[in-house]
């Protein structure tokens, strides 16, 4: 299982894989296109940090990053272009190739498919963005040449272990590290931000606008009140505490383990380093003692939770936890 971390320089590869990254993401915007689409950016990152700035920077990246034996993917995610976009598209493809990216992510199926008919070298990646539920989403982005598949942040620790199960040649990666947004990301038009201590708790952000919470079963099963005002609860302070950005999943490490998931993702792309280090540096030690001390899965969350709070200043909280069955699980269990 790998640390997969975002990138956003040079001067960030040797740092960030001496921590114990084992392979990156990033982004570049270009000048071109921003002056050409400013609302719309081709990776779902606005304008400003989180991207390498052209891709004589990113060839430099990547060219330290394979020196290390480090794979570079470049997103390409957001969720469909209209074909006056492709111009610019393919320029970006034909820049990519020439730096060495090993794949692209992307959600479009048709991006997906164009770069496969063009016989582009890199692999494709499916972003969160591509919304795979199921095994059988996932088969379908299998067929069309995909390698792997970010699975969205809503999936539990369960529906992961059914798709692995069901296509054990297809490469997962799972989000581990920040950013547990309310939203499905597939489902979703707005542009990746990062929350920030200045930023206002209300409507600064569009995912802060406020909206109605209602339960919907597509079986048409009854749920009782009581479950119902549950779930909407929750949401509701996630809403609440949606700035506060640092969600983790490590708990889940010994799951993921086991089951085969090949990558865990850090959210951080226009972080700074300093985080980014931080992040890495946890899920590494984390991730040695998983495999050298032989804990048991309770030993391996109690470590998880002490280490997380030395680490962040701040308690595990089930409302940022990105696999709260885990926190469920010990409760009913004490």
């Amino acid at each position: 299982m790998k640390i997969l971390s975002p990138l956003d320089s040079v001067d960030e590869v040797e740092k960030l894989a001496r921590a114990g990254a084992d392979e990156f993401y990033c982004g570049v915007l270009e000048q071109q296109w921003y002056e050409r689409y400013p609302v719309i950016s081709i990776n779902r990152r606005p304008a400003g940090k989180g991207h390498f700035k052209d891709f004589e920077s990113l060839k430099q990246a990547v060219t330290a990053a394979h020196a290390l034996g480090k794979p570079v993917y470049l997103t390409i995610n957001e969720h469909y272009y209209i074909p006056a976009q492709y111009s610019l598209i393919t320029q970006y493809l034909d820049q990519a190739g020439e730096a060495g990216i090993d794949a692209c992510i992307v959600s479009d199926v048709g991006l997906m498919a164009y770069i496969r008919q063009q016989g582009y070298p890199m692999q494709v990646h499916v972003s969160t963005g591509g919304t795979v539920f199921n095994w059988r989403a996932a088969a379908f982005y299998q067929e069309l040449g995909a390698v792997n598949i970010t699975l969205p942040r809503h999936l539990t620790i369960e529906e992961i272990e059914d798709i692995i199960a069901a296509l054990p040649t297809l490469e997962t990666t799972v989000f581990i590290m920040n950013s547990r947004c309310i939203n499905v990301d597939g489902f979703c038009t707005f542009q990746h931000g990062l929350a920030r201590k200045e930023i206002l708790p209300m409507f600064r952000n569009a995912c802060m606008l406020p909206f109605d919470i209602q339960v919907h079963d597509a079986s048409h099963a009854v749920h009782h009140p009581a479950d119902e005002a549950r779930i909407i609860e929750r949401q509701r302070v996630w809403e609440k505490v949606h700035v506060d950005d640092y969600p983790c999943g490590a708990c889940a490490l010994y799951e993921f383990e086991q089951i085969g998931v090949g990558s865990v993702k850090i959210v951080g792309r226009g972080n700074p380093l300093e985080r980014k280090l931080c992040d890495v540096g946890f899920l590494s030690g984390l991730m040695t003692s998983l495999r050298e001390q032989n804990l048991s899965r309770q030993e391996f969350r109690h470590m998880v939770r002490q280490t997380y709070a030395t680490t962040y200043q701040r308690p595990c909280r089930l409302t940022m936890c990105y696999y709260p069955s885990v926190m469920l699980e010990e409760h009913a269990d004490s």
